[in-house]
């Protein structure tokens, strides 16, 4: 049975219910405030990929940056280093912090 998101009118309570496809056209009423006024959201989707699936996209994308080019490097991992999941984009606060320093334009590690 599929889980279904709502949000009710009266309150703006937002929920999930498990609902059967055959019953998906009757909207459940609100658990908060047992309103009936409540409309389907749409729900965002999770879409698993295999582990070479994440390396060929990671492979690819890493070649649309300049390694000499310090800066673009730090901005391309700040802005899209979690994109290939968390196991990913592991690094201490330290880590984190200089590479913000650097997307911004500030001293590298080796300056």
């Amino acid at each position: 049975m599929p889980v279904y998101e709502y949000q009710c009118e009266s309150c703006d309570h937002r929920y999930s219910a498990l609902v059967s496809i055959k019953d998906s056209e009757e909207l459940p009423q609100c658990p908060r405030c047992g309103a009936e006024d409540v409309h389907k959201l749409v729900s965002s989707v999770s879409v698993v990929r295999s582990e070479a699936q994440k390396d060929g996209d990671r492979s690819k994308s890493l070649t649309q940056i300049d390694p000499k080019k310090p800066q673009e490097v730090a901005k391309y991992f700040r802005d899209h280093g979690s994109r290939f999941g968390e196991d990913d984009f592991r690094g201490t606060k330290e880590w984190h912090d200089a590479v913000d320093r650097v997307a911004e334009g500030g001293p590298t590690l080796d300056e």
